[in-house]
């Protein structure tokens, strides 16, 4: 006999694969395949329904333990219970299904009472149940709580009934169980013992076959209610409209999301007055992404574009979830959740919700639709206005009335650069559908700051710009559309924390000819920040002084001989000889000669800068010590900024 602290099952298998035939001691075993056993059990769920397959997935394991026990106790000495349940606990991993941790055991000889707790980690069925039909409410280690049963109850001689009574599969951390006899367990243990008697299969298919009417009636219905919503979106409807009458029928809260998580429809059923109901706030799809615990349900909401079902229990809250993604193609758009607290949502609730995906995602691409053509109205219009391409004032105003834009009132012309477009196109690729999605969402974002500010605006993109426009009131001041500008540059900098924005704004004008100025004006205020070499900056054309000369004189041949007269030798001597003293004059005289300040900007010691300024005033041969030759050097410093921004 051997003791079980010498136990080596894997002795006991012997492979014959020459034979087809493989054996453990003297039982023959097959070698199965897991996925192969998964997918039966599914098929099992679905044909079957959910009832009828544990009973016969829980026989099936019972009557495997209590054979395989059968087979071996009699080689091994077993003195006690404790012996008899390590020797289950070692042949239950060693088949495979689960590696068991045995935590607590209580055994009576005399009153013939036991107890055990333990563990299952890597539960096969746990895992395989996730895969097919994502969390579950209820344990559904079924196979293991009967082979667990089967060999206890043929190691003690008497009937055991082993339980899960927490599962990975419903969101617990392990897969726990708890085993006694059926004596210990009592009247407790009477709702499952039906799971272990056998069932005519005849009887089990004319039940399931029973049931074929009241599904049919759930297909009807579900119809019925894809028609209701397919006219909503026909007839013009929103989609808060649409999500209204989702959750009437649902009877529970319902929220839709874009693929950004931000909120498209929101509604709270009757009895979102009790305590513990789900709010906005508190029901977005984006907890199923923001926890790893629940990866595999967003595994199978973006890759599977599946339904998944959220227990309360499984995401801490008072209330279940069930969420489906909004597909078009192999595009994600957005989801579509629905809420209960005491109920379980039924197999039409289901159906429902997947249905009312299809239709959200018809109304998001129409809507899109209307989006795309109005913006492109919008974009040509723009285009049109601020390069000054139209017949007369009433023609541009009549058009600018039907997109609902008032031109006859006071307006300035504001382009927001974004500076780091080249990470923006490294992020979406080639995929050109993405980047414009990307720039409606700046250019909405934009709209809805201005229309928080009461400002009427239109936003359209072009290029790697956002031009703006916006009308003012007749005491509205430069500097407060300055600060305009900037709420603007801060919404987009909290939105999209990567994006880096530079904003021109050009100056006020009264009539529709005056938005090509102003748009110009705007671009030269881009210009000469790219000129200063700064980044996220806000400038008015009313406030560049020199810069703004500059920009409208009459001869700009005459500004850029006058610049060479200043600066050629520099300009000559950096590009032979690959330094950058003209750049050093510019820092020199933008910190105000402070050598210190400057020296810290263009990052050399000051040492160093003082060897450059020394430098340009021997290849030029003028001292800086001479007012006028400052004056003429700042003057063509500036025509020298512009010109390198261009």
């Amino acid at each position: 006999m051997i003791k079980i602290q010498n136990v080596h099952l894997e002795k006991m298998l012997s492979l014959q694969s020459k034979a087809g035939k493989n054996y453990l001691k003297n039982m023959r075993v097959i070698i199965n395949n897991v996925d192969a056993i998964g997918a039966l059990r599914k098929e099992l769920i679905c044909t079957l329904g959910t009832e009828k397959a544990k009973g016969l997935l829980i026989r099936y394991g019972f009557t495997s333990g209590y054979s395989d026990a059968v087979s071996i106790m009699q080689d091994f000495s077993l003195n006690s219970k404790n012996d008899s349940y390590n020797l289950g606990v070692l042949f239950h991993t060693f088949v495979g299904m689960a590696r068991v941790t045995p935590v607590e055991i209580h055994s009576n000889e005399d009153e013939r009472n036991w107890h055990c707790e333990g563990i299952w980690d890597d539960s096969y069925e746990a895992e395989y149940h996730i895969k097919h039909f994502d969390l579950a409410s209820e344990p559904v280690c079924w196979t293991l709580e009967g082979y667990a049963s089967g060999i206890m109850s043929a190691f003690l001689g008497e009937r055991v009934i082993i339980k899960e009574v927490s599962c990975v599969a419903k969101g617990d951390p392990h897969c726990t169980y708890i085993g006694k006899t059926l004596g210990a367990w009592g009247k407790e243990i009477l709702p499952d013992l039906h799971y272990y008697q056998e069932e005519n299969l005849n009887e089990a298919l004319e039940l399931a076959h029973a049931k074929i009417p009241e599904q049919n009636e759930i297909l009807k219905q579900s119809l019925h209610i894809h028609e209701q919503l397919t006219r909503m979106v026909l007839n013009g409807e929103d989609i808060s409209a649409i999500a209204d009458t989702v959750g009437r029928i649902i009877g529970g809260t319902v929220i839709v999301e874009d693929s950004l998580f931000r909120p498209l429809a929101f509604f709270s059923a009757p009895m979102s007055i009790k305590k513990n109901f789900p709010t906005q706030n508190s029901c977005s799809a984006k907890d199923i992404f923001s926890n790893w615990h629940h990866r595999h349900l967003s595994t199978t909401l973006t890759q599977e574009k599946r339904q998944v079902l959220l227990p309360a229990k499984s995401s801490n809250k008072p209330f279940s979830r069930l969420i489906s993604p909004i597909v078009i193609g192999q595009d994600i758009l957005g989801y579509v959740s629905t809420f209960k607290i005491s109920e379980e949502f039924t197999e039409l609730n289901q159906m429902i919700l997947e249905r009312a995906a299809l239709i959200f995602a018809l109304k998001i691409m129409q809507t899109r639709t209307v989006v795309e053509v109005e913006n492109r109205l919008k974009g040509n219009f723009v285009d049109d206005l601020v390069s000054g391409n139209f017949d007369s004032d009433n023609s541009i105003i009549e058009r600018a009335s039907y997109l609902g834009y008032n031109i006859s009132q006071p307006h300035r012309v504001l382009i927001i650069d974004l500076e780091n477009f080249t990470h923006i196109i490294d992020q979406y690729g080639q995929d050109e559908k993405k980047l414009l999605g990307f720039k409606g969402q700046l250019c909405e974002t934009v709209s809805k700051l201005l229309n928080g500010c009461n400002r009427n605006n239109m936003v359209t993109a072009k290029s790697n710009n956002i031009i703006v426009l916006t009308s003012l009131d007749a005491n509205t001041t430069s500097s407060e559309v300055i600060d305009l500008a900037k709420s603007i540059q801060e919404r987009i900098n909290r939105q999209f924390p990567k994006i880096s924005v530079s904003i021109g704004i050009g100056r006020t004008y009264h009539s529709p000819k005056g938005f090509s100025l102003s748009y110009q004006e705007a671009q030269q205020s881009l210009i000469v920040i790219k000129g200063l070499n700064q980044k996220n900056t806000v400038i008015s054309f009313d406030s560049l002084g020199t810069y703004g000369l500059l920009f409208h004189a009459a001869n700009q041949k005459d500004l850029l001989s006058f610049m060479h007269d200043q600066l050629g030798k520099i300009l000559e001597y950096d590009i032979k000889h690959q330094t950058q003293l003209v750049e050093t004059l510019n820092y020199f005289f933008t910190y105000d000669e402070n050598i210190k300040k400057a020296a810290r900007a263009a990052s050399i010691t000051p040492s160093g800068f003082k060897y450059r300024l020394g430098k340009i005033c021997e290849v030029s041969d003028f001292t800086l010590k001479d007012p006028n030759k400052r004056f003429n050097l700042q003057l063509a410093l500036k025509i020298w900024c512009i010109t390198k921004a261009t």
